[in-house]
């Protein structure tokens, strides 16, 4: 299995990737309109997606860091995290 990319070369990525597409793509499909933080993986790693220079940009999406940390979970098979309203009730998206 080939190395992950790390230090200066993923911050090239992630610097031209985040000038061209500013925004999380989870968040613009729901009509909010949040700032990308984390340049994420379409199909993870762990799934048999490719790495960011393998793809030709094709595996990668920029997402607020709330929208990766669901996508995240759900690439590793966890279940939803419940949100809960200030009235005690779960807050359905």
């Amino acid at each position: 299995m080939k190395d992950r990319i790390r230090g200066r070369k993923l911050q090239r990525i992630r610097d031209e990737w985040f000038s061209l597409h500013p925004l999380c793509v989870k968040c613009v499909e729901k009509g909010i309109y949040r700032a990308a933080t984390q340049l994420d993986h379409i199909v993870a790693l762990t799934n048999g997606g490719l790495d960011f220079d393998e793809d030709g940009g094709k595996n990668r999406q920029g997402l607020c860091d709330d929208c990766h940390d669901e996508k995240t979970r759900q690439d590793l098979g966890h279940t939803p995290r419940v949100r809960i309203g200030l009235d005690g009730f779960p807050v359905e998206d």
